[in-house]
C-alpha cells in the first residue's frame, strides 16, 4: 500500500494520529468539520480537504476519527461523503468509538460497494496516539488486517486481533464502560472525602498508590479534587456518556443485564444534562453535590 491516507476528522485523538502519520513520512488528506483545526496539520504537511469525498479521493488507505454513528454516517455515506469517492478494493479504517449495531451496517455497506472494511477502535489518550503507544482493537479477516499492518506498525505498538469486523467494537465499548465505572466511583470517593473534611492531596497520593487505582481514576481525581475540570481535557463526559450509551445498547443485543455499568452510565448522562458534557470526565463529582 502507498503511504497516501485519507483522513477524516481532526479531532483530538485524530489530530495525535495525524502528526503522527505526518512523522513517519505519509502523505495525510484530511477533511473535517471545521476548516480552522486544519491549519496546524496544513503547517506540518498535511493537504485539507473540502470534504470527506475529496480525502478519499486517490488513496488506498482511509482512516476515519468521528465522535458518534451519526457523524460517522454523514462522512461515509453523506452528501460528499468518502464511500462515493473510493477506487475499488480501498481499505477504510474506522477507529471512532461507534455503536455495534452500526459498525455492522457501515461495513456492509462498504464491503457491498467492492471495499475493505476495518474495524479498528483504539486505547489511549492522544499524547500516547502521537508518541505510537495507540493499542489497536481490531475486528477483521485475517488477511484484511495484514494489508494494513504497516500503518498499525507505524502508528501504534499493539495491535490486538479479537476477530470478525465488530469484535473490536465489542471490546472498546465495554472497555469504556468500564471507565465510566472507574471514575464515577472515584467521583463518590473523592465527594464523601470533601464532605468529611480531607485533605485533597492526601486523598489523592493515597488514591493513586492504593489497590483500587485505575487509569481512569488516576486521570480524573485530581480534578475533582481541585475542582477545575477544564484543563487538560483528553476526553469529554459527553462523549463517555456516549460510549457508556452505544455499551448498554450492545448488551442488550447479547440478552445480557449490567446493572453496575447502567448506574455508571445514569451518572454521565446526567452531568451531560446537566450542562457539562463539553467539560474533562472530572466533572461527574458535580452531580453529586446534590
Amino acid at each position: 500500500m502507498t503511504k497516501k491516507i485519507g483522513f477524516l476528522g481532526a479531532g483530538r485523538m485524530a489530530t495525535a494520529m495525524i502528526k503522527r502519520l505526518l512523522s513517519k513520512g505519509y502523505q495525510v488528506q484530511v477533511w473535517n468539520r471545521s476548516p480552522d483545526k486544519l491549519d496546524p496539520l496544513v503547517a506540518l504537511g498535511a493537504v485539507a480537504c473540502v470534504s470527506p469525498a475529496m480525502a478519499a479521493t486517490d488513496v488506498d488507505t482511509i482512516i476515519s476519527f468521528m465522535a458518534d454513528d451519526n457523524a460517522a454516517k454523514a462522512v461515509w455515506l453523506g452528501e460528499n461523503g468518502a464511500l462515493a469517492a473510493m477506487h475499488p478494493g480501498t481499505v477504510a479504517i474506522e477507529c471512532s468509538t461507534l455503536s455495534h449495531g452500526f459498525v455492522l451496517d457501515l461495513a456492509k455497506a462498504i464491503s457491498a460497494a467492492g471495499h475493505t472494511y476495518i474495524d479498528a477502535p483504539v486505547t489511549g489518550i492522544p499524547a500516547d496516539i502521537e508518541a505510537g503507544n495507540t493499542i489497536f482493537l481490531i475486528g477483521a479477516e485475517p488477511a484484511d488486517l495484514d494489508r494494513i499492518r504497516p500503518i498499525l506498525t507505524d502508528t501504534g505498538n499493539r495491535t490486538v486481533h479479537f476477530g470478525p469486523v465488530g469484535s473490536g467494537t465489542v471490546y472498546k465499548l465495554m472497555h469504556n464502560l468500564l471507565g465510566a465505572v472507574h471514575i464515577a466511583a472515584a467521583a463518590e470517593l473523592v465527594a464523601v472525602a470533601k464532605k468529611a473534611g480531607l485533605d485533597g492531596a492526601t486523598v489523592a497520593e493515597i488514591f493513586s498508590i492504593g489497590a483500587n487505582a485505575s487509569a481512569s481514576g488516576l486521570m480524573t481525581v485530581p480534578g475533582m479534587i481541585s475542582g477545575n475540570h477544564n484543563e487538560g481535557i483528553h476526553f469529554t463526559t459527553a462523549l463517555r456518556a456516549k460510549d457508556a450509551a452505544y455499551a448498554l445498547a450492545m448488551t442488550k443485543e447479547y440478552g445480557l443485564s449490567v446493572p453496575v455499568g447502567q448506574a455508571a452510565s445514569d451518572v454521565f448522562e446526567t452531568a451531560t444534562k446537566d450542562g457539562l458534557g463539553d467539560l474533562a470526565q472530572s466533572a461527574v463529582i458535580e452531580t453529586l453535590k446534590s
